[in-house]
C-alpha cells in the first residue's frame, strides 16, 4: 500500500499552470480542487467576532490535523455528526455555514511568494497546523523544499461573488505543486515533534513494562511527557502520568511494590495498599536501585559546591573546568518501612554504584582520582563496600573502566583492549590499540589478573546486565549496527541476540526464570520501535512501531548498503540514501558524510545530522566509515591512534572517487561534504588535501591539535587515546603538519563553519582561527555561530534553523540555488 501512496502521489503532482516564458513574470497557480469537510456544527454568528474564535479554530485544527492529510471520505465525529472529507473542485459556491479546505503543496526547492484567498468570509489559514497571518485575504510565505499542508477555514463564499484561492510566486522559480493524497516527505517538524519513547523499565517478573514517551504538538506550541505502564501479556495500559511524569521508577524484586521519583520525592506504591512517601524533598537525588532483599533502596545524593567567593575561581584540576564536577556524591540506604536513611560513603570524592551483589551484602563502588601519569590521564578506584560493617576493600585502580559487575567468582569488567596484567589486544607491537574499542573481561577476586573474554569479537562493547542464571547481555556496536549480545558465561562465548531493529538505543530484562527483554530502537530507514523478546524461546514481537503511527503518510527513499576495498586492501563499509522520488535516469547532487572519529556513524534513523530529510530535499547521501572506528576489529580501530586523519581522508577521498564511478546518477561536479566534531576536523583536512568538493561543511570542527588538547575540557582526555603518547613537545610532526589551519592556504572549497558559542569540548575557537585565516586569504568562507549552544544544538527552533543552514549552503553551491541562503543571511 505503501508503495501504490507514494506512486500516485508521483503522479498526481502536476504543475498547477502551464510552463511559461522565461521572460514573463510569474502567473497566479489557482488552487483547483480541495478537500472539504463542511458544515461544521458551529454557530457562525457566535463564532463571528468572539474572543476565542483564534483559540477554537487551532482547537479544531489541532485535533483534525495529527500531522497528517486526511483522506478523501475519511468519517470525522463532530458532536455526534458524522461527516466526511470530500474531494471538491474550485471555484465552488456550495459551501454554505462553516467549512475546512485543505491541500497540499508540493515544494522542490525554496522558494518565496504569498498564498491570496478572496470572496471568501473571515478566512483563517494554517500551515502544518499552525496559524498564519492573513492581511486583506494575502499571506506572505517561505517554503522550504518539501510537503506542506494548507488547511483553510471559512465561513462560505461572500454574497455573490466567486471564491478563489490561488500561490502567486514572488519569481518564475517560485511555483509548486498541489495535490490530495496524504502521502508526504519528510520534514524536520516530523523528525523533532513524532512521539518517541525515550525510556524504559521492567518489572523483575516480566509482567509489566514502564515507557516514558515524548512529543509535540505545534499548533499548542506543547511539549508533552507521558509514562504508561502495560502488562506485557495483554497489551493493556494499566497506569499512565501525563504532565510531569515520574522521571524515574523501578519495582521492587518481588515486583509487588513501585518505587517512583517525581521530582525530589520518592513514592512507594504496594499492588494493594495506598501510596506512601518515603524521601520527601530530597535535592540533588540521584540514581537509586532496590536492595536485593526489598526491603530496602540504595540512593545517591549530592552535594553541591559551596563557593563563597564569585570573583575569581582557582582551577585545581583539569577536571576542575567540568560543570559540576565539584559537587559531591555519596551513596545513601534507606529503611523502606521506617524511612530511616543511613549514609554508607562518605568522603570528599564522589562514588558510583555499579552493582549490588545477588546476596546482598557487598556493594560495587567506584572513585575518580586525580592522576596524570598515564594515559588517557585518568584513573578509576573500584572498590567493595560491605553493608554490615560498612568496610571498604579495594580491588584495584585502573586508567580505563566503563563499567564493572560481580560474576560468581570475581568481577566482569568493561575497559579497552590494553588494560594492563591482560591478553586483550591483539594488535600485536606494530599497532598501539584504541582504548575505547570496549572488551569484556573477568577480572579474580583479588583484583590481581584479567582474562580477556572479548578478544575475537569483532564488535566494540559499550554497557551490561547480569542475568538470573549468570550470563550477561550487553549492548554492543558493531560496524554500523548497535547489537544485542548475550555471553554464555559457562561457555565463555558472545553471541549475537536478534532483536529487530538495526541500532538499539536501549534493552531492559526482568530477573524470572524466562528472562524478558524489550528493546527499543530503529533502522537506517524506519523510525522507532519497541520489540518483546522472550529470550529463551527467542519469540519477537512489535509492541510499538511509529511506521503505523505519526509516519504512516510518509514516503521515503531506499537506503543500500556499499562497500569498496581501500588501496591497502581493507574493505570500508558504507551506505547511500536516495530521494523518494528517486529516477536512475537522472542525475543528483551528492553530499558525503564522515565522522573519522573513534565510532562509526550508526544506521539510526533520524539524529543531528538527518540523513532521511536531506534525502527527501533531492540529495543522495553517502556515508562511509573510514579506518579507525571501532566496531570493525581491533586492527581497524587501532589506525585511529597518532594518526589524526592520515588513514580516514585516504579513505574518504578514495571512497568518494570510486562512489561517483559506480552510480552515474551522481553528478561528480555537485558534490558536497560534511562532517561534525572529529568529522568538522576531517572537513577541515580534506580542504587542505582535495578540491574534489563543490562545497564543505564542518560542525564544531578541530583546526589546531594543540589547542584543542588544552582548551577542550576533555580534549587532553581524548588525546590520551588518539594521541596516546604524542605530546605537542615530542611530536611536533603530528601536532602541526595534521592541523589544518597550518594548511590553510592550501584551501580553495567554499567552507561552512558552525558552532555554538558555549562549546566546552571543542571551544568555538577552532572555528575562529580557520575563519580567520580564510578571511585573511581571501576564500570563501562563512562562520555562523548559535547563542548559548554547547556540542550540540539542542534548542529546538535554534536546531530548525541549523538544519536550514546547512541545506541552504548545499543548495547553493550543489544546485545553484543561492536564494535561501541569501534570505538567511543577506549581505546587509
Amino acid at each position: 500500500m505503501r508503495f501504490l501512496t507514494a506512486f500516485l502521489l508521483s503522479s498526481l503532482i502536476m504543475p498547477a499552470v502551464a510552463e511559461q516564458d522565461a521572460d514573463s513574470s510569474p502567473s497566479p497557480q489557482a488552487i483547483d480542487e480541495v478537500l472539504v469537510l463542511a458544515e461544521l456544527p458551529l454557530s457562525v454568528d457566535l463564532l463571528t467576532d468572539n474572543a476565542k474564535a483564534d483559540e477554537i479554530r487551532r482547537a479544531l485544527v489541532m485535533q483534525l490535523d495529527q500531522g497528517r492529510m486526511p483522506a478523501a471520505d475519511r468519517p470525522v465525529s463532530l458532536f455526534g455528526q458524522s461527516l466526511h472529507w470530500q474531494r471538491q473542485a474550485l471555484p465552488s459556491e456550495g459551501d454554505q455555514g462553516l467549512s475546512l479546505w485543505a491541500v497540499n503543496l508540493e515544494v522542490d526547492r525554496w522558494v518565496e511568494g504569498a498564498f491570496e484567498i478572496e470572496a471568501l468570509d473571515d478566512p483563517a489559514l494554517f500551515h502544518n497546523g499552525q496559524s498564519v497571518k492573513l492581511s486583506d485575504g494575502k499571506a506572505e510565505l517561505t517554503l522550504a523544499a518539501g510537503t506542506h499542508r494548507f488547511w483553510l477555514m471559512h465561513q462560505g463564499p461572500v454574497d455573490g461573488e466567486t471564491p478563489s484561492w490561488q500561490w502567486q510566486g514572488k519569481s518564475r522559480q517560485d511555483s509548486v505543486s498541489m495535490h490530495l493524497e496524504p502521502a508526504q516527505r519528510v520534514s524536520p517538524e516530523l523528525l523533532t515533534n513524532a512521539e518517541t519513547v525515550n525510556w524504559m523499565a521492567i518489572s523483575p517478573n516480566g509482567q509489566r513494562l514502564a515507557l516514558r514517551s515524548g512529543g509535540r504538538i505545534d499548533s499548542a506550541d506543547l511539549a508533552w511527557q507521558r509514562l504508561d505502564i502495560r502488562d506485557l501479556e495483554t497489551g493493556e495500559v494499566v497506569r499512565s502520568w501525563t504532565g510531569n511524569p515520574p522521571s524515574a521508577l523501578a519495582w521492587s524484586p518481588d515486583s509487588q511494590t513501585l518505587a517512583v521519583q517525581e521530582g525530589d520525592n520518592l513514592w512507594l506504591h504496594p499492588d494493594n495498599g495506598e501510596a506512601r512517601l518515603l524521601l520527601a524533598n530530597h535535592e540533588k537525588l540521584g540514581s537509586w536501585e532496590w536492595h536485593p532483599d526489598g526491603r530496602s533502596l540504595i540512593f545517591a545524593w549530592t552535594a553541591p559546591e559551596e563557593d563563597p567567593s564569585d570573583k575569581r575561581r582557582r582551577i585545581r584540576s583539569l577536571e576542575d573546568r567540568w560543570a559540576n564536577f565539584r559537587d559531591n556524591q555519596q551513596l545513601y540506604q534507606v529503611d523502606a518501612a521506617s524511612g530511616l536513611i543511613r549514609p554508607l560513603t562518605g568522603g570528599e570524592t564522589s562514588v558510583t554504584l555499579h552493582d549490588i551483589h545477588p546476596a546482598g551484602e557487598r556493594l560495587l563502588l567506584s572513585q575518580r582520582l586525580i592522576d596524570y601519569a598515564e594515559p588517557p590521564h585518568s584513573l578509576v578506584r573500584l572498590f567493595e563496600l560491605n553493608l554490615d560493617d560498612l568496610e571498604e576493600q579495594e580491588i584495584g585502580q585502573f586508567r580505563m573502566l566503563n563499567g564493572a559487575l560481580f560474576s560468581s567468582d570475581g568481577y566482569w569488567l568493561l575497559s579497552g583492549p590494553g588494560l594492563p596484567g591482560a591478553d586483550g589486544a591483539t594488535t600485536g607491537e606494530s599497532l598501539t590499540p584504541n582504548e575505547y574499542d570496549g572488551q569484556l573481561y573477568a577480572l579474580s577476586a583479588d583484583g590481581e589478573s584479567a582474562r580477556s573474554l572479548s578478544r575475537d569479537f569483532d564488535p566494540a562493547l559499550n554497557s551490561f546486565h547480569r542475568l538470573p542464571d549468570g550470563d550477561l547481555l550487553l549492548s554492543a556496536t558493531a560496524g554500523e549496527r548497535s547489537i544485542l549480545v548475550r555471553f554464555d558465561a559457562r561457555r565463555e562465548q558472545l553471541s549475537e541476540v536478534a532483536t529487530g531493529v538495526e541500532v538499539m538505543e536501549q534493552f531492559v530484562a526482568s530477573e524470572g526464570r524466562r528472562v524478558q527483554v524489550v528493546v527499543r530502537g530503529t533502522d537506517a530507514d524506519a523510525p522507532q520501535r519497541v520489540h518483546h523478546i522472550d529470550l529463551a524461546r527467542g519469540d519477537s514481537e512489535v509492541l510499538i512501531d511509529s511506521r503505523e503511527g505519526p509516519y504512516a503518510d510518509v514516503r521515503f527513499g531506499e537506503v543500500r548498503p556499499w562497500q569498496f576495498i581501500n588501496a591497502d586492501g581493507v574493505t570500508i563499509d558504507g551506505r547511500y540514501y536516495l530521494p523518494p522520488d528517486f529516477d536512475p535516469e537522472q542525475t543528483y547532487p551528492l553530499i558525503v558524510y564522515y565522522y573519522g572519529g573513534t565510532s562509526p556513524v550508526d544506521r539510526q534513523f533520524t539524529g543531528r545530522y538527518p540523513f532521511n530529510l536531506w534525502a527527501a530535499r533531492g540529495y543522495v547521501i553517502y556515508v562511509l566509515q573510514p579506518r579507525g572506528t571501532v566496531g570493525y576489529g581491533q586492527e581497524f580501530s587501532a589506525l585511529h591512534v597518532n594518526a589524526w586523519g592520515k588513514y580516514t581522508a585516504d579513505d574518504i577521498i578514495e571512497g568518494t572517487d570510486k562512489f561517483l564511478a559506480a552510480h552515474d546518477f551522481v553528478d561528480p561536479e555537485r558534490v558536497g561534504n560534511i562532517g561534525a566534531s572529529y568529522g568538522g576536523f576531517m572537513t577541515m583536512h580534506l580542504a587542505t588535501l582535495t578540491d574534489k568538493f563543490a562545497a564543505s561543511i564542518s560542525h564544531a570542527g578541530i583546526s589546531t591539535l594543540t589547542s584543542y588538547w588544552g582548551e577542550g575540557w576533555w580534549g587532553y582526555g581524548y588525546s590520551g587515546i588518539a594521541s596516546r603518547g604524542s605530546f605537542p613537545w615530542n611530536n611536533r610532526e603530528l601536532y602541526v603538519d595534521q592541523s589544518p589551519i597550518y594548511s590553510a592556504d592550501k584551501i580553495t572549497t567554499p567552507l561552512l563553519l558552525l558552532t555554538g558559542d558555549s562549546d566546552t569540548n571543542v571551544p568555538p575557537g577552532e572555528s575562529d582561527a580557520m575563519f580567520t585565516a580564510l578571511k585573511l586569504l581571501g576564500r570563501e568562507v562563512e562562520l555562523v555561530e548559535f547563542p548559548g549552544e554547547d556540542h550540540w544544538i539542542l534548542d529546538r527552533e535554534k536546531r530548525y534553523v541549523w538544519w536550514d543552514t546547512m541545506l541552504a549552503w548545499f543548495d547553493r553551491y550543489l544546485k545553484d540555488q543561492p536564494e535561501w541562503w541569501n534570505h538567511l543571511y543577506p549581505e546587509s
